[in-house]
């Protein structure tokens, strides 16, 4: 935590030495030029050059570190990010802008050679678009943050399960891996027609709630609060869906009888599990997951309390804080796994722990 939080200070820092620098070194060579016999203006736009130059070092070093060392998000997430695309796009701009200034003012404190109007500038007005990139770039990273230009949901998907798999890496599967004795074909139940609707009764729940149970076995839901209606991504989305913070590592077990629909790999959800319950009406989605259970597939027979994989902080979850996103949906048909109305699971999980511990 320490870490983050002074690597984020200095990222913040730099920006704003870094954007004070190339301001003053811009407002300097102005005054050289409206008065060429003051040497003290040339000196305040190297003073101001300098401070730029240190900034962007250490803007630069911070950022990638935040990046590629994962102290904020995980590395998917900025490269699944459009607005991380153009922030990027803007400091290479921004580079490029500044070789051939860096070099004439280099030359300029060496003395070889000597400032002229013309150069002077010039090297003016490529600091006030340097500054305007700038304070683009951070309108950039501010959208960003508040989730804009995510690649995520594709139209009509359900919130909180296919917003974590849309528009998301290739799926993945355990092909090569043992499968277990529960995927074997023989003496499987039959597979229940799809009910052809979304629209959830009061019998659909009462089911539910008969049938599932806690995935983390440890930890008691009237515990814990709904984070169903929370709003995320800056405020532009609904969460529909239930955090559990646990110990990375963490088991994860079905909570439901059922089947494995899909193991997917996506940029915000990370390593995740799609199931089906007994019924087939509806789906239970597992993500952020640290890794799956050697030998699950993609179809593999569930028991309720079978674990499915462990807590971890794949996909946009943060490092620091591993937990189990768990939505459910009711489905129409299931073979469209990524897709359904999201319901609440935390007063689910109570009312089926409740109904447990009736006699």
């Amino acid at each position: 935590m320490t870490i983050r939080l002074v690597l984020a200070w200095l990222h913040l820092l730099a920006l704003a030495v870094g954007l004070g620098g190339v301001w003053s070194r811009a407002r300097a060579l102005d005054d050289s030029l409206r008065n060429p016999e003051d040497p003290r203006a040339i000196r305040r736009a190297l003073v101001g050059d300098a401070w730029w130059g240190v900034a962007a070092v250490v803007w630069l070093a911070t950022g990638l570190w935040r990046v590629f060392a994962g102290t904020e998000k995980a590395p998917s997430y900025y490269v699944a990010s459009n607005m991380f695309a153009i922030k990027m796009g803007l400091f290479l701009v921004v580079v490029a802008l500044e070789i051939w200034p860096s070099t004439t003012l280099m030359r300029w404190r060496r003395k070889k050679s000597q400032p002229d109007e013309r150069t002077v500038g010039r090297i003016e007005i490529i600091s006030y678009v340097q500054c305007a990139l700038v304070i683009a770039m951070v309108l950039a990273a501010v959208s960003m943050a508040r989730g804009v230009g995510e690649r995520s949901a594709a139209p009509g998907a359900a919130p909180g399960v296919a917003s974590d798999s849309a528009n998301a890496a290739e799926s993945l599967n355990a092909s090569g891996s043992p499968r277990n004795a529960s995927d074997s074909t023989e003496d499987e139940p039959p597979t229940p027609m799809p009910s052809g609707t979304e629209a959830v009764s009061q019998g659909d729940i009462d089911l539910l709630v008969r049938e599932i149970a806690m995935p983390i076995e440890a930890i008691d839901p009237t515990t814990l609060h709904s984070n169903f209606d929370e709003r995320r991504g800056g405020g532009l989305r609904q969460h529909q869906a239930f955090d559990i913070m646990a110990p990375r590592g963490t088991p994860i077990h079905s909570a439901a009888s059922g089947r494995v629909l899909k193991l997917f790999h996506s940029v915000n959800g990370g390593l995740m599990v799609y199931a089906a319950d007994s019924s087939e009406r509806w789906i239970l989605m597992y993500a952020h997951l640290d890794r799956y259970e050697p030998g699950l597939t993609d179809s593999t027979r569930l028991a309720r309390g079978q674990i499915i994989g462990y807590v971890g902080s794949t996909g946009n979850a943060s490092p620091n804080a591993p937990h189990l996103h768990f939505a459910i949906a009711r489905s129409a048909d299931v073979k469209r796994w990524s897709r359904g109305k999201a319901v609440d699971p935390w007063p689910i999980l109570v009312g089926s722990r409740g109904a447990r511990a009736s006699p």
